[in-house]
């Protein structure tokens, strides 16, 4: 004896095509809205990197000029720089320095600051050349490492 079979209805594969619908829809709604997602987020990301290229070229011409300033500070900061400015301002290098000892007592023997000679200023020549005949040698031995004028009472 053979099982018996129900019948098939015609309308049966309907049914199961019916039945993958909502899981299809759900499977390419889910794809869309990552695909969308993905951009979205690729977007951002691009945006972003426009501005941190930005800044990066912000920071390096900021960097530029901090360097030329810090050269600049640094010329000034140059003893022959300081030298003539504090010339231009009628201070004269400093004689030999007295210092104070703990107890008061004066240790050395101070010196009066004073201004040494101008160069001489050249003479013109019958030739018409404004050169010295002689080259100016240094009037007074250099100056101390310390350019400030002992002050005077």
């Amino acid at each position: 004896m053979s099982p018996v079979r129900p019948a098939r209805r015609a309308g049966g594969a309907r049914t199961a095509t019916a039945a993958r619908t909502p899981f299809v829809i759900l499977v390419v709604t889910l794809l869309g809205g990552g695909l969308i997602a993905l951009l979205l987020l690729n977007a951002a990301v691009n945006r972003d990197s426009f501005q941190l290229n930005k800044w990066e070229k912000e920071t390096t011409g900021y960097t530029d000029e901090q360097q030329q300033l810090q050269q600049e500070v640094d010329q000034y900061g140059a003893p022959g720089s300081l030298e003539r400015q504090a010339r231009k301002l009628g201070m004269v290098p400093g004689g030999n320095p007295a210092f104070l000892g703990p107890d008061g007592s004066v240790l050395g023997t101070p010196e009066r600051a004073t201004a040494p000679p101008p160069p001489p200023s050249p003479k013109p020549s019958a030739s018409g050349s404004s050169t010295p005949s002689a080259p100016a040698s240094p009037s007074t031995a250099p100056p101390s490492p310390s350019t400030t004028s002992t002050p005077t009472r």
